[in-house]
């Protein structure tokens, strides 16, 4: 029903052309929206194991995930051509995301997807409300908003004023997430703020890369090995780096150059993140590149005091009105982790790429999955909150929890592995050529560290095991060391 609204409002809206948008928010918008469509086809499109869509799968909630995904993809391709219905084909999305959730009992994070998803929406409503709002018709109706913009000298020096401000907001908003997730550094370290940037080990997030197996690098222990020894030597600098272009990016809006030179700075530091840590933050460095290129269509005196201010208290004050991640933490290689094998007809026990389960990746990758009683603290990527927790987890320290809820059941690890493996079964030819490595995802498994996965075949699998290790990481000459405390493994019959 918000779907089909959504693209009814979009029709009435059909008559705005990309070409009544200013210019930076005409390749934000835009931009924004081809980025969900591709992402879009592939969720509606692509043989992933997951939910239903328009051409594989079965399950729960057919209607939204079939004919929603049909709706959706008709929005996108009007979207082309016109803007308004990039909001049915945002909200399609969010709402597919959402809905996976609810489907599985696996909560999928939003954290790489929904401050870009906040950023197009905002811009597109932000259009079509001033367009409304200028409007003779409405003007004519409620003579208040005649008064109130009076002192314009006609609707289009009005309406290219609103869009600046409009824009400068969405910006604002997006940094924000950088802003906060520098705030959370000092958080985390409580009473002692400056824990994070004096004493973080930064290089921890190279072994949670490793023990999820996305670690580009991860067949190249040499090279591993030198950035571990590169960032250990040079903790200080690169806590100094990460740290302080956070805090400081309120200084962005200062003009079109220092926004540029943000945006662009945050993508270094995304492609390092990837390079260690092995998340790919590619909403997240699209959208700055989208910003940098907004930003040259901006004439001399087009970033104006008011669009600046109203950026700086969006980078502020915005986490009350649109999504803003808090990525601060203190890094730890103690964790509970969970995995996913294999086993094959003739005994072996063979580990699976989390990407094997398609959209649930992210959600395996970080240890977000059911942890049972008497194991270590489940540490989201060996995230650390507080001083205590962090102190346990770089000793390797006695801390067990006898009890802790994730919001995964183990009946929900069944129904994800049962159905995953149900569809390959189904589509044998896609474990075959091992396509499922090809779904864009924030989590993507190396394939070349699966190589025994790999040449498998459905037939060969009898059943899965999920197994979930108490461990304390470590590095050796580039090679992950694995201490387990505390194994327990459940078998799955298929």
């Amino acid at each position: 029903m918000l779907v089909c609204s959504a693209f009814a409002g979009a029709l009435a809206f059909s008559s705005v052309r990309y070409r009544d948008f200013s210019p930076p928010l005409r390749i934000t918008a835009f931009a924004i929206g081809m980025t969900i469509f591709v992402q879009l086809l592939f969720d509606s499109l692509g043989p992933f194991a997951g939910p239903p869509n328009i051409l594989f799968g079965a399950g729960d909630k057919i209607m939204f995930f079939r004919y929603g995904a049909v709706v959706a993809v008709v929005a996108g391709i009007a979207a082309i051509l016109r803007p308004s219905f990039l909001v049915p084909l945002f909200y399609f999305y969010h709402a597919w995301r959402e809905m996976v959730s609810v489907v599985s009992g696996i909560f999928v994070t939003e954290t790489d997807y929904l401050g870009m998803l906040d950023v197009g929406n905002f811009a597109v409503l932000g259009v079509l409300g001033t367009i409304v709002l200028t409007s003779a018709w409405v003007m004519d109706r409620v003579p208040r908003l005649r008064t109130l913009f009076a002192s314009a000298d006609d609707v289009k020096q009005l309406r290219d004023r609103a869009y600046g401000l409009i824009w400068a907001c969405a910006v604002g908003a997006h940094l924000g997430s950088y802003f906060w997730s520098g705030i959370a550094k000092l958080q985390a370290g409580g009473e002692k703020p400056w824990t994070w940037l004096f004493a973080n080990p930064t290089q921890t997030s190279i072994l949670m890369g490793l023990e999820r197996g996305d670690a580009p690098l991860g067949l190249w222990p040499g090279a591993l090995q030198t950035i571990w020894d590169a960032i250990a030597s040079n903790q200080l600098i690169f806590n100094v780096f990460v740290l302080g272009a956070q805090l400081l990016s309120p200084l962005a809006a200062i003009s079109t150059r220092a926004l540029s030179f943000f945006c662009l700075l945050f993508d270094v530091f995304h492609i390092g993140v990837y390079f260690t840590l092995g998340a790919l933050f590619f909403f997240w460095i699209a959208l700055n590149l989208f910003i940098v290129a907004a930003a040259r269509t901006l004439p001399r005196d087009g970033f104006t005091p008011a669009m600046k201010v109203v950026m700086v208290v969006t980078v502020i004050c915005g986490r009350f009105f649109f999504y803003t991640n808090h990525l601060g933490w203190l890094d730890g290689p103690k964790l509970a982790s969970p995995r996913l094998f294999v086993e094959t007809r003739d005994g072996r026990q063979v580990l699976a790429p989390s990407t094997y389960f398609g959209i649930y990746s992210y959600m395996i990758g970080t240890g977000t999955m059911y942890i049972p009683e008497n194991h270590f603290r489940a540490r989201v990527g060996g995230n650390n909150h507080d001083l205590a927790t962090w102190h346990d987890a770089t000793t390797c320290g006695p801390e067990i929890l006898p009890r802790q809820d994730t919001g995964v059941s183990m009946e929900a690890v069944e129904k994800l592995v049962r159905e995953t493996d149900r569809f390959f079964r189904v589509y044998p030819w896609v474990k075959d050529n091992n396509s499922f490595y090809a779904y864009p995802h924030h989590m993507l498994s190396n394939p070349w560290l699966y190589g025994e996965f790999n040449e498998l075949t459905m037939d060969d699998i009898v059943a899965y095991h999920y197994v979930v290790d108490s461990v304390c990481l470590g590095l050796a000459e580039g090679k992950l060391v694995r201490d387990v405390r505390n194994r327990t493994d459940y078998r799955i019959d298929p």
